[in-house]
């Protein structure tokens, strides 16, 4: 069974400081399947404004961008 995670990521790449999405998300590397790091806060900087989100860094070694796994929450989860 694959561990499930609830993170803060932002919403859009410009999130002004306030755009956020809480997910719920299988903790797995989008590109090879591993599990994932354990998540940490982190600031997320839009060229504007800053706001706390989640990181993680991946024992794999692959990066993770929050367009990559915006986009893959939402390919799973359209109803």
């Amino acid at each position: 069974m694959t561990t499930m995670k609830r993170i803060v990521i932002p919403a859009t790449a410009e999130h002004a400081g306030i755009h956020t999405m809480a997910i719920n998300v299988e903790w797995v590397c989008i590109f090879c399947g591993q599990e994932r790091g354990e998540p940490y806060i982190v600031k997320s900087y839009d060229g504007s404004r800053y706001m706390n989100v989640h990181g993680w860094r991946n024992p794999c070694g692959h990066t993770e961008l929050y367009s990559e796994v915006r986009h893959d929450y939402l390919d799973k989860n359209r109803g």
